[in-house]
């Protein structure tokens, strides 16, 4: 006969039905008839590999190794809740602090055959602050939401044990918007943005970094029941905007973006983020409809001069000649000018606009809003004749 010990809790097990041990766990496992904690509550710091494997099926660990780019750009952004993130040395990410429990079923089994369960007693080995808690006991507990860790070493998806814990996470999401949804847009196929309603007056970087970016850890998304996670920087915020943004890169054979390869309209997409101290974060919208190609223009710098040139698609070619899609020519300054009141023509699948009309060297936005196919940004920079390097 062995014994379990652990804080204020304590078993005795044996490895054959015994006067003491009378009550079976399984065929080798039998221990005394004595009133247990339900679970034991803890901290781990989880790979991105672990914290997302019940969410996100069919990623294995290198799926989460950050492109040399995304290394760049991290140099440059690195991700704003350091307290929770750690950039690994292979390139990747854990998340710190992540509130996890055990069923006390299969703490007693994995402790009495330890040889039977090496995956859940290697990840056993990292958790700290372990504590048994009973069903009806919340007096202690702060956390909001927590993984199992099961017998085979895998975690589960995020659970609020309603009987043992109480919600304590702060409640944000009535303000919070969704908006400025764009389809193909630069190297994206979808991104969009998420920002405080007007009347929380969050108008500068700090101000939505101090309020609810700098607890931000973990943004997925999801689309046909399937979840893939977002990697900083697929999600970011920076200097001087107020909001977060994040964007699905198009064209990419990393898995993670393959799933706005393609999409039909009316397909449900939602989004969820998840921040320390807040009640999580979730919005659905429905996708417009694709279009044939991919919208492009023939290039991003342009002669004064030169006929602008926009390959689209010939629904969007008959909202614009019906001028039923909205479209507007943004000018350096952020000045909008009613792109209808220009010099275009449109052909079966193009817009052209003239280069004559414009006077002055700088970056333009091209956008284009339309019911079927949703918003469109186009950016493109004119030059001085001899400036654009070939």
């Amino acid at each position: 006969m062995k014994e379990i010990n652990l804080a204020t809790f304590s078993l005795k097990y044996d490895k054959q039905a015994t006067e003491r041990c009378s009550v079976k766990l399984d065929e080798h496992t039998y221990i005394e008839d004595k009133q247990l904690p339900s679970y034991l509550f803890g901290e781990s710091t989880l790979s991105f590999f672990d914290f997302y494997q019940a969410d996100c099926s069919g990623f294995v660990e290198s799926d989460y190794t950050l492109s040399e780019k995304f290394q760049q750009i991290i140099s440059r952004f690195p991700h704003t809740n350091q307290q929770k993130i750690l950039l690994t040395d292979d390139n990747s990410y854990s998340i710190k602090n992540i509130p996890v429990y055990i069923t006390v079923t299969d703490y007693i089994l994995a402790s009495s055959s330890p040889e039977a369960y090496p995956e859940f007693k290697e990840k056993l080995e990292t958790i700290h602050s372990l504590k048994p808690v009973n069903d009806d006991e919340q007096t202690f507990v702060s956390s909001y939401k927590r993984k199992r860790l099961f017998l085979d070493g895998t975690y589960g998806a995020r659970e609020l044990l309603e009987n043992s814990q109480e919600k304590n996470g702060k409640a944000i999401q009535s303000q919070l918007e969704y908006v400025n949804e764009m389809y193909y847009f630069s190297h994206y196929s979808y991104a969009a943005m998420v920002q405080f309603l007007p009347e929380y007056e969050i108008t500068t970087y700090d101000q939505f970094h101090e309020a609810y970016g700098k607890y931000i850890y973990s943004v997925t998304i999801t689309k046909n029941g399937k979840t893939v996670p977002l990697l900083w920087p697929d999600y970011l915020y920076h200097k001087p905007e107020n909001h977060l943004e994040f964007g699905l890169l198009a064209n990419s054979n990393q898995l993670r973006y393959q799933l706005f390869d393609k999409w039909e309209k009316e397909e449900e997409v939602s989004l969820d983020i998840l921040a320390e101290g807040f009640e999580d974060v979730h919005f659905r919208t429905r996708l417009k409809q694709p279009m044939r190609f991919s919208p492009h223009l023939s290039k991003s710098d342009y002669i004064l001069g030169e006929t602008i040139s926009l390959s689209i698609d010939n629904g969007l070619v008959k909202e614009l000649e019906q001028q039923t899609a909205r479209f507007e020519l943004v000018k350096s300054k952020k000045i909008s000018e009613n792109g209808y009141s220009l010099d275009f023509e449109l052909l079966e699948e193009e817009l052209l606009l003239s280069g004559a009309q414009f006077e002055k060297a700088g970056r333009y936005q091209l956008k284009i809003i339309s019911e079927t196919y949703g918003q469109l940004l186009f950016l493109f920079t004119l030059k001085q004749e001899g400036s654009i390097q070939k």
